[in-house]
């Protein structure tokens, strides 16, 4: 009897416990031109789609603000991405997309923007507030079913779900198993970013090997850390700018592998194309305390090259201006040259003209044709006919 009645009880206790969760595990649609905001809630899930359907609509406009409450931070995972495809360089604004922001609705600063084929996998607030917003246009010809998150909230002072601290006191660390076949060293970096966490930084036998062990339970063999030689080719840095201890192996090291995976079967750190190999990436942030996100070493070569590419950019526009001021200039004169010149002509045609009018001409109106008298031809009657200069003789017969 005894027996029945606890598992009677037992049964009871199991079916309020999921009565319990199912309350709380509530699903949070879409309200078009609506940011809703949800209190007090240990977990949930948001998708972007109006209730009752599978798909989304065009023109919807909608929000959530997830409070996770005083002391509490918030874990997204997204677990389904459906959109509108979207350029891998677009910036997301103009395409459907979903703003993921660190802070309530009054924030603007986004941690990450899905569209297209984008997937960050997971991110974390740093404080209570996290705030989602989705967009679509009126330009999907197509039926897309959206974006699928889910939400956990964590105590501020524990690492966050899924994480461990690897039986240290300070770290939280996270091998980020998505997507399967993996991401480049850069995008390595940004996903753990989006988790307010950098890529991790081995530089104590104790971490090297409980990582290694941690890798090996979960089946992983390699991933990207925060080691690079981006900066100065062959000294290799953290990401917290120091420098590689001596203890650790490394291989693979040449001129193109700047960037390293932790070879968690070979017990080595190997080097690779940052931007061409793709791997797992394991993160690292602060248990208790916000983490500072270190930035990516750039190259000093290449900033002198960036710089010396600036400075041709400028002087190639420096001599292009000049050039177009000196052909504008020409033009002008020549106009000008051309507009005296024109002025000149006219005013001595009319100089031409006026003399030409001034000048008296001697031409009879009675003139008429007479009879020829030899290689002459007579004049008309009553016309005086000059007369011809003196002779030579005529002059010398005066002068005698």
């Amino acid at each position: 009897m005894l027996i029945i009645m606890s598992m009677l009880q037992l049964q009871i206790l199991f079916i309020l416990f999921l009565n319990f969760t199912s309350v709380k595990c509530v699903t949070h649609y879409c309200q078009n031109g609506i940011t809703q905001t949800i209190n007090g809630e240990t977990n949930g899930t948001i998708r972007t789609v109006l209730s009752g359907k599978n798909v989304y609509d065009n023109n919807l406009n909608c929000g959530w603000v997830i409070n996770g409450g005083v002391g509490k931070l918030i874990q997204l995972s997204i677990t389904h991405v459906n959109l509108q495809l979207a350029p891998s360089y677009s910036s997301c604004g103009s395409y459907d997309h979903l703003s993921i922001m660190d802070g309530d609705a009054t924030v603007t600063k986004a941690i990450t923007s899905i569209c297209g084929e984008r997937n960050p996998y997971e991110v974390l607030s740093s404080g209570r507030y996290l705030y989602l917003k989705f967009y679509s246009n009126d330009k999907n010809f197509y039926e897309h079913t959206g974006i699928t998150v889910n939400f956990q909230v964590f105590n501020e002072n524990e690492c966050p779900p899924d994480w461990t601290n690897l039986t240290t006191t300070d770290q939280c660390y996270r091998i980020r198993q998505s997507p399967v076949a993996g991401v480049d060293w850069n995008s390595a970096y940004d996903n753990c970013m989006f988790s307010q966490a950098n890529l991790a930084i081995i530089n104590h036998h104790q971490v090297f090997d409980n990582l290694r062990a941690h890798a090996q339970n979960v089946s992983v063999g390699s991933a990207w850390i925060g080691l690079t030689d981006i900066e100065t080719e062959g000294k290799f840095k953290w990401l917290d700018n120091t420098y590689l201890a001596n203890w650790i192996r490394t291989e693979g090291n040449n001129d193109d592998s700047d960037c390293a995976i932790f070879n968690f079967n070979t017990q080595k750190f190997q080097f690779k194309e940052c931007e061409r190999d793709k791997h797992l990436a394991v993160c690292q942030r602060n248990k208790v305390n916000k983490t500072s996100i270190f930035s990516i070493p750039v190259e000093k070569e290449k900033e002198k090259k960036v710089e010396h590419f600036n400075i041709r950019i400028i002087l190639i526009i420096v001599g292009i201006v000049l050039a177009i001021i000196i052909v504008v200039a020409i033009i002008v004169c020549k106009r000008k040259r051309k507009h005296r010149y024109n002025q000149a002509h006219r005013s001595v045609e009319m100089d031409s003209v006026g003399d030409e009018e001034e000048t008296p001409r001697l031409v009879s109106t009675n003139y008429t044709e007479g009879p020829e008298i030899g290689n002459k031809t007579s004049l008309p009657e009553g016309t005086i006919q000059p007369s011809a200069p003196p002779s030579y003789e005529h002059v010398m017969a005066g002068h005698a």
